[in-house]
């Protein structure tokens, strides 16, 4: 090591005259190494450590910090220095110490910790239309606390809130009682003790406000439905269209050369703008074929000439943007996908265009699941990067839908429980604007594994009564589901109903989603618009 190191841009450098028999084997403050990037934090007393490669006479060391000699009794055993520097230091202070040992220099940059300090996230928990709202919080103070009673009665948080260490940085916090409208706070005093024996000085403070209503998709989020020719689709789209933010219909395939066809309705786009609702269509992998989407994801030409015939065709038609649908993408596609929608999104975001994409959820461990459902990762979920997405659409709808399907047993359509737990992990580094939630009005009636049909509430209300079956609500998956027989076959048909889905709509809040993603108009129970104020 040569002489005439500098000590640049926070970072430690040592200056070491060369020396042909002694080297510093380590130097450290406190327990952390002053010789490797980054500064250490040290307490206001620090203890300094250094261990050189032979023996030294104790009066051949010579210590100063901040360039003034340091009058202090050091304690030496041969090869090792240890010193305790004098304090106590300002609280968030920076210095530098040199030791000069014989012909050996040594120079470090240190720093006194700041202040303890807090991040606090506060958030709705859990919400249910049957039960007051709650909140929760996480509480993480920058060094471990000295007492987390005195910590804690630092700690003002409103509702009747229930206390949990995790440990001795980490404090969560669950508070109920709270009404509609109110506003959850939480508090942290100044005076909290850390165990190195600073303490905070500032106030923090967090607050959520607790929506007005839960069962209703109030002005300002977002009601997107999905659309498809049929009579029914067409009827409600017409019979709804002041409630309807979004229109998004199934009107266009992408083609493997990046073409498009389509059959774009004029009737449906005249009263879609005569109302003010915007128009995004979907764009789908033709056939939903994962050989189509890979030879689009997989060359850069073809992508961008998907991206330039979509902001054609939307400029065409008026359209607000276009959503990618592109489904069944394997999973090894996954960052071509993610470099579809960032090519789409630089042709579309100068052409003043929207651009969102359709992407089913995950949970934890689908990627190690066994059997169908490790298929279905591979084949079907395992083909977003949500946050990548994120970064570049803008939004992402969420299918949180299908929770069982063609590869499962029957079961809840979209559980609760599973909607939860599938916002929860897919909505990492996704900021829940950028989002919505995906409500089905459909039913999925089995007669066994891989054998299902669909259809809409209507048709599920006509099998009940045909079959004099009587529908059941499920508590905890909150949706209806019922069994018949037909021809010698058992059924097993999960369906949504008005109230179903009113009982679905606080996860919205929960999240701060933008809003919500509908399949499809002409599949759900009449009554549930009743779930949508008028837009306009």
């Amino acid at each position: 090591m040569t002489s005439g190191m500098l000590l640049l841009g926070g970072l430690v450098a040592a200056e070491i005259n060369p020396i042909p028999v002694v080297n510093v084997d380590a130097m450290e403050l406190d327990g952390a190494s002053v010789l490797a990037a980054p500064v250490p934090q040290v307490s206001r007393s620090p203890q300094l450590m250094v261990k050189v490669s032979r023996p030294l006479n104790p009066g051949d060391w010579h210590l100063t910090m901040d360039g003034r000699s340091v009058d202090i009794a050091i304690r030496s055993s041969g090869a090792v220095l240890r010193v305790a520097l004098p304090g106590p230091l300002a609280l968030a202070s920076h210095h530098t110490v040199e030791l000069v040992a014989g012909a050996m220099r040594v120079r470090a940059a240190f720093q006194v910790v700041p202040p303890l300090s807090a991040d606090v996230s506060l958030h709705l928990y859990h919400l249910q239309i049957d039960a007051q709202p709650s909140v929760a919080a996480t509480i993480q103070f920058s060094r471990a606390v000295a007492s987390r009673a005195q910590a804690q009665a630092h700690v003002t948080v409103s509702g009747h809130p229930a206390f949990t260490w995790r440990d001795a940085r980490t404090l969560d916090i669950v508070s109920t009682g709270f009404r509609l409208s109110d506003r959850a706070t939480v508090t942290i005093d100044p005076g909290v003790e850390a165990a190195d024996g600073t303490m905070s000085r500032s106030v923090q403070r967090a607050e959520v406000s607790i929506p007005a209503t839960l069962t209703q998709v109030v002005p300002g989020r977002m009601v997107q439905m999905y659309y498809v020719n049929t009579d029914d689709g067409h009827a409600s789209l017409f019979a709804h269209l002041n409630q309807i933010d979004v229109l998004s219909p199934a009107w266009y395939d992408a083609n493997a050369d990046g073409s498009i066809t389509g059959y774009a309705r004029r009737d449906v786009i005249d009263a879609a703008h005569a109302s003010g609702v915007a128009i995004v269509p979907l764009i789908v992998n033709k056939g939903v074929d994962p050989g189509v989407g890979h030879a689009i994801l997989a060359d850069p030409g073809r992508r961008a000439t998907l991206a330039r015939n979509l902001v054609n065709e939307a400029k065409t038609y008026g359209y607000a943007g276009f959503q990618l649908d592109f489904e069944q993408i394997l999973w090894t596609d996954r960052d071509l996908l993610t470099a579809l929608v960032q090519d789409c999104a630089a042709a579309f975001h100068p052409a003043g265009l929207n651009l969102s994409i359709a992407v089913i959820p995950r949970l934890p461990g689908d990627d190690t699941a066994g059997g169908a459902l490790l298929d279905y990762f591979h084949q079907w979920s395992g083909a977003y990067d949500f946050a990548g997405l994120a970064k570049a659409a803008d939004f992402l709808s969420f299918m949180t839908y299908d929770e069982h399907n063609g590869v499962t047993p029957p079961g809840a359509v979209s559980g609760t429980p599973w909607m939860r737990r599938a916002l929860e992990f897919s909505m990492e580094g996704v900021p829940p604007e950028k989002a919505t939630l995906g409500l089905p009005t459909y039913y999925h009636d089995w007669t066994g594994v891989g054998y299902l049909t669909s259809s809409s509430y209507a048709d599920a209300v006509t099998l009940a009564q045909m079959h004099s079956a009587t529908p059941v609500f499920d508590t905890s998956e909150e949706e209806m589901h019922f069994g018949y027989d037909a021809y010698g076959v058992h059924h097993e048909l999960w369906i949504q109903s008005t109230d179903t889905l009113r009982r679905k709509l606080p996860l919205m809040y929960e999240y701060g989603l933008k809003g919500i993603s509908v399949w499809r108009l002409g599949f759900e129970d009449p009554s549930f618009w009743s779930l949508i104020p008028a837009r306009r």
